[in-house]
């Protein structure tokens, strides 16, 4: 059937237009070769404007160098010139030397590589609390029982583990100390939150067809969703609930299409993770680039004061102001401040 559909595109080249000659014709061809397939997503290699009619008489912007466009099919103008009509309802020019297939945007292989299909969980949808866990259900459970940390700093102790055994052992529950589902729902929490807190990951909010610009706009969108929200160590749920500094960078950059392993949603209330701040900050898969070079979008790292040692991160956001998730909130402060004003390096996700 697309076989046909060409030769009839090519032949409505023709018959449209009968001063083409042998150059147009040639030029149908090669057209013809180009599309063998319908497009889905085209790069812009060379800016030109976008038109909202097929005749390119209303024009509605210019497309730079660079840009991605998603493409519904190939059509004609009435002298037969082939032009891509896109989803969004305009026209571009479907002429190789303005636009060429691609798979869409994507980072270069040496970094995270950008995803188009909903991220998942990584690690135990469900898992149990113990001595040295974090995150919103440690924190649920130290606040049921009123032993809840300051600042936010929600991690099984020993303090948790006797009161969680004296709990169990008055409501006729196995004494272990840990919390598994039953003691979950003795406590008064539903069995689907002991699942779907863990399980929450952003929504992917950028598309194959959409440029950087728009994957560092998601990321943003989605870290504003958890503005006032409380910061709470370990975690990395949904807007539901508070978070900390790097859970708030991973479900950011879910939201942008980036799955930003070892750390995950889910082992960031686990022991062991408990600064995937440094985590993130020593992986090869993000671009290295200077303060002086930051751009909106980039991770900024920050040294604890006298140990030159990684203790937080933040998204910035340009203006000198990132978003941040620090002791009591999440909240916007400028790149530089009280608490964080020793910058130990910038990494930028989506290259």
């Amino acid at each position: 059937m697309k076989r046909k559909w060409i030769m009839g595109l090519m032949a409505s080249i023709l018959l449209l237009s009968p001063t083409i000659g042998k150059e147009s014709t040639a030029q149908a061809k090669e057209v013809s070769t180009f599309y063998k397939t319908n497009p889905v997503i085209v790069k812009v290699i060379a800016g030109t404007s976008m038109y909202k009619d097929v005749e390119f008489k209303k024009k509605v912007s210019f497309q730079k160098k660079g840009t991605y466009l998603h493409v519904k099919r190939i059509v004609s103008s009435s002298k037969g010139t082939p032009r891509l009509q896109l989803t969004n309802g305009n026209y571009f020019t479907a002429h190789k030397h303005f636009v060429v297939k691609t798979k869409g945007y994507q980072n270069p292989k040496a970094y995270y590589q950008v995803q188009y299909k909903q991220i998942k969980p990584t690690g135990k949808v469900g898992y149990n609390l113990s001595r040295g866990y974090e995150g919103i259900k440690t924190w649920k459970v130290m606040n049921k029982l009123g032993i809840i940390g300051p600042n936010g700093y929600a991690k099984y102790n020993n303090a948790t583990y006797n009161a969680v055994r004296n709990f169990q052992a008055k409501n006729h529950l196995p004494v272990t100390g840990n919390v598994d589902i039953k003691t979950w729902k003795k406590l008064g929490f539903s069995e689907a939150s002991w699942y779907s807190i863990d399980q929450y990951i952003a929504p992917l909010k950028a598309f194959a067809w959409d440029g950087r610009k728009e994957h560092i706009e998601a990321m943003i969108t989605q870290s504003y969703k958890y503005l006032g929200k409380p910061y709470i160590v370990g975690a990395s749920s949904s807007p539901s609930y508070g978070l900390d500094c790097s859970g708030l960078v991973t479900q950011g950059l879910y939201a942008g299409g980036i799955n930003p392993v070892p750390v995950s949603s889910i082992q960031h209330a686990h022991p062991g993770n408990e600064w995937n701040s440094r985590k993130l900050f020593a992986s090869s898969k993000f671009k290295k680039v200077s303060y002086s070079k930051r751009q909106r979008g980039d991770l900024i790292f920050y040294y604890e004061p006298g140990t030159h040692t990684i203790w937080h991160v933040a998204i910035y956001l340009g203006d000198n102001k990132v978003i941040e998730s620090w002791p009591q909130k999440v909240m916007i402060s400028p790149v530089v401040n009280a608490h964080c004003n020793i910058i130990a390096g910038v990494r930028r996700p989506f290259v």
